[in-house]
């Protein structure tokens, strides 16, 4: 029996689209980790507030400019500068869409992690909407939805999120940390945060803790403590 020869003269490959597919690639791989060394400057640097933070993020792809450089070309610095602002989600998406998510999340009822995944991925595109989401199920609510572990790298998105707490919601987030921490794969979590995210979790006992030194609330201070502890 002969055997017939696999021919690949026919076989087509796109050079050109492959070429761009790596070069996109590896833009995002750069910009991803310049951004991350950003975040890592902003926690080492505490920054004093979220938008701080934000800025320093934004601006991770600026370069000083060099001393051939032309004053006439300024506009078009001017114009690079602007960029990043306008494709962050605080800025891209209109009031009344944010609006109309933070509604949803309000009224939304989410049984499982699959629920709330779906909802997460759909209708929380800032920090805004996304602490409102999760105040809004509740710590009762998430302990039951996180019984078993954190999955998909959430653990990180919570705590950028939660920082952005408005005083009267401190208590609400402390008891979101609290249900979350009682996750039975609470350490295994923990260990997908990355640097950046780790320190972002003791600026945000430390907020937490600052707010709460305003009153003589001891018990709290102690959870606060007991988070601390196991967050940090």
């Amino acid at each position: 029996m002969s055997s017939k020869k696999i021919s690949h003269d026919d076989d087509h490959l796109d050079f050109k689209k492959l070429e761009e597919e790596v070069q996109t690639a590896v833009v995002n791989d750069e910009r991803y980790w310049r951004e991350n060394d950003a975040k890592i400057r902003a926690v080492e640097q505490r920054v004093p507030t979220y938008d701080d933070f934000r800025e320093l993020v934004l601006a991770a792809h600026l370069k000083p400019l060099e001393k051939e450089d032309k004053m006439n070309n300024i506009k078009n610095f001017t114009q690079i500068w602007n960029q990043p602002a306008t494709l962050f989600p605080k800025s891209n998406i209109p009031d009344n869409i944010q609006n109309e998510n933070e509604a949803k999340s309000d009224q939304v009822t989410v049984n499982s992690g699959q629920e709330f995944a779906q909802h997460w991925k759909r209708y929380c595109k800032t920090h805004k909407e996304k602490k409102a989401f999760l105040l809004s199920v509740g710590a009762s609510k998430l302990q039951s939805i996180f019984k078993v572990e954190i999955a998909g790298g959430l653990l990180g998105e919570f705590i950028e999120c939660l920082y952005t707490f408005e005083d009267h919601e401190a208590h609400l987030v402390a008891n979101c940390l609290e249900s979350l921490s009682k996750s039975q794969r609470f350490s295994l979590s923990k260990t997908f945060l990355n640097k950046c995210e780790l320190e972002l979790c003791t600026l945000l006992l430390d907020k937490l803790m600052e707010k709460q030194n305003k009153t003589d609330d001891i018990q709290c201070m102690d959870k606060l403590k007991m988070l601390r502890n196991i967050y940090c």
